[in-house]
């Protein structure tokens, strides 16, 4: 993954995708079955599944909300579970 520090948005954006994607690749039906059988492995998968959940979120509550103080509020309170 790329270090160096985005100077737009998109850029930042891009960054992101980029590294999401990479990350995905590594995610494989293998990979998670072979998590599954250790509690540190369940753990991180839980860790990555929430992660994406949140990122998941974010991107459905800004799409449908016209308030962007609620909608920090409302991923703040699902941060805190």
């Amino acid at each position: 993954m790329t270090s160096h520090a985005p100077s737009t948005m998109d850029e930042q954006l891009a960054q992101i995708a980029a590294q999401l994607n990479e990350a995905a690749a590594f995610v494989t039906p293998e990979v998670i079955r072979a998590g599954r059988k250790s509690a540190a492995g369940t753990e991180s998968l839980a860790a990555i599944e929430y992660a994406i959940n949140t990122i998941g979120k974010a991107l459905v509550l800004t799409d449908l909300s016209i308030d962007p103080e609620q909608d920090a509020e409302v991923l703040r309170e699902f941060r805190k579970g």
